[in-house]
């Protein structure tokens, strides 16, 4: 088997400061206290999806903040936004660094001078990787395109094609990314609700159609609209649905019928 690497465009933050993990613990979703890099979410107040980082923790107590869906200033935003009294700065070193994803074996390489991050985001064991700048990659060159069919066939959410803004994270199948123990951050009072009660009204299925698919397309039973097209690949995809449509349920879409798979999962890797 041979090692694929795939370079992407995201923003690379640093964030300083005494107070640069208790700050970023009171708003993300991960328990920080665990060693190693995480995936995270932002949660805004009522525990809707605001976006998805990586956070690498580094040796002199700062964190390096990677984002696939966001600007530096739109990422830089959302890092500061509940800054008041904390001592906490935020730098952007993107121009340093060069960032992709790593995939095609089982285990992650044992490379020096480089920094990885398990991710389950496509499917297939991978790694995002953040690598300085001239540093030399020696794996085959790929495109990230080529992983999007294994994410949709594996029925794996990504933020924000399948969960975003009016979403919580139980929904798309995301709540790996959620702490229930941590204590107190950003939409944790919602989601501690969600974890006790269970009271969600919608599910993100995999879907599979006999025509087209599109993106945005809404899903009918009958004479009402019960759910919506989010990711596709071919005549696969992913749907945000009612929790009301079970696996097997057929629906009707402008392509053609549409058949309900198995909820998505982000299940974390290791």
């Amino acid at each position: 088997m041979s090692w694929f690497f795939a370079y992407s465009t995201v923003p690379v933050l640093r964030v300083t400061g005494s107070d640069a993990q208790t700050y970023l613990q009171s708003q993300c979703t991960a328990d920080l206290r665990r060693p190693g890099p995480q995936e995270v979410l932002w949660l805004n107040r009522k525990g809707r999806i605001l976006a998805q980082t990586t956070l690498f923790p580094e040796a002199d107590g700062s964190w390096l903040v990677t984002c696939t869906h966001l600007t530096s200033p739109a990422l830089q935003e959302l890092v500061l936004a509940n800054v008041i009294a904390d001592d906490v700065e935020v730098s952007d070193e993107t121009v340093a660094w060069q960032c992709g994803i790593l995939w095609g074996q089982p285990s992650a390489p044992a490379v020096a001078g480089i920094k990885l991050c398990a991710t389950p985001r496509w499917g297939v064991s991978a790694w995002e990787v953040l690598a300085p700048l001239g540093w030399v990659m020696p794996w085959t060159q790929a495109k990230v395109s080529e992983l999007a069919a294994m994410r949709i066939q594996h029925g794996v959410p990504q933020v924000p094609m399948d969960a975003g803004a009016q979403d919580f994270p139980q929904e798309a199948g995301l709540d790996a990314l959620v702490s229930y123990t941590k204590g107190c951050y950003l939409g944790q009072e919602v989601m501690a609700r969600i974890h006790a009660m269970g009271s969600l009204r919608r599910v993100l299925r995999r879907i599979q159609a006999e025509g087209v698919l599109q993106a945005g397309t809404p899903l009918i039973q009958g004479d009402k609209t019960v759910g919506e097209v989010r990711s596709v690949f071919g005549q696969q995809g992913l749907a945000m649905v009612s929790v009301a449509c079970a696996e097997g349920t057929v629906l009707t879409a402008t392509g053609g019928p549409v058949t309900l798979g198995v909820a998505a999962r982000y299940e974390l890797l290791g």
